[in-house]
């Protein structure tokens, strides 16, 4: 049994999507599941290191750190957690990592980045308490300290925020050519600006967005079929949506639903 707790930041709302916590009950001894892309980037700190994550790319399952930084995935991974694992998480939005890291972010993507590689992560885990509010809190004041207002100010982020908003207010439904207009960017600028920001194209993250999108849908209003959510997640049909789902997650929507995918499901909406 997982349980999760969230909370939404009192200050850092523009750049923090959420801080949660999650923890994994002692009714099965390991609870594995594969994590669908969802287009955002995390830092993830496990309070006693219950945990293994194999990626794409190989076969090999891997401890995680005990804190690090998870970057774009564009391919389902695995995750392996153990009974009695505790985490603390902090969800950035696709775009806002990077003032606080300074880090490009498609040099992460599809992997795992310790935080004690770019930084002496004593300080934030310091926040940490036994009582999940408190820790999250004392997160947010701690990160207030980090922001990069030189980034925040720079033309280049600027300019990736209000693409990024028009993106998030549509769930990835805004065509390419319509979110570069008015910015005055080449699309090869423009690749390069969200390469660094976001560490993925803005179609590639506009279609991460939309699967999502289209679970979140599908848990919300199990009432409609399956052509009326298609159409209402963004998709011009079902031939579509199930080309798209099967890019990202390597399955189909329905096999999707029938294996039961609980952390996907509660973090495509969250």
């Amino acid at each position: 049994m997982i349980s999760i707790q969230t909370y939404i930041p009192k200050t850092l709302t523009h750049l923090i999507k959420s801080f949660w916590y999650m923890e994994v009950g002692f009714d099965d001894n390991v609870y594995q599941e594969e994590i669908i892309p969802d287009g955002h980037n995390e830092v993830i700190f496990y309070l006693n290191n219950n945990s293994k994550w194999k990626s794409p790319c190989n076969d090999e399952w891997i401890t995680e750190p005990s804190a690090f930084i998870a970057g774009q995935t564009l391919k389902k991974h695995e995750i392996k957690m153990f009974a009695g694992a505790r985490l603390y998480g902090i969800r950035f939005y696709p775009h806002t990592l990077y003032p606080f890291f300074k880090i490009p972010l498609h040099a992460i993507n599809s992997r795992i980045l310790p935080l004690s590689d770019i930084m002496d992560p004593e300080g934030i885990w310091s926040c940490i308490t036994d009582q999940p509010e408190q820790t999250f809190e004392n997160m947010e004041c701690y990160l207030l300290e980090m922001i990069s207002f030189q980034t925040l100010n720079s033309q280049g982020y600027q300019y990736v925020n209000r693409v990024m908003n028009s993106i998030l207010k549509t769930n990835g439904m805004p065509g390419i050519n319509t979110i570069r207009e008015g910015g005055g960017l080449s699309a090869k600028y423009c690749g390069d600006l969200f390469r660094k920001y976001v560490g993925i194209t803005p179609k590639c993250l506009c279609n991460i967005l939309k699967i999502n999108q289209f679970i979140s849908n599908k848990i919300n209003y199990p009432e409609l079929s399956f052509t009326e959510l298609t159409y209402e997640s963004g998709y011009y049909d079902q031939s579509h949506l199930i080309k798209s789902f099967h890019q990202f997650t390597d399955t189909s929507p329905r096999k999707y639903f029938e294996n039961g995918h609980h952390i996907s499901n509660i973090f495509s909406a969250l």
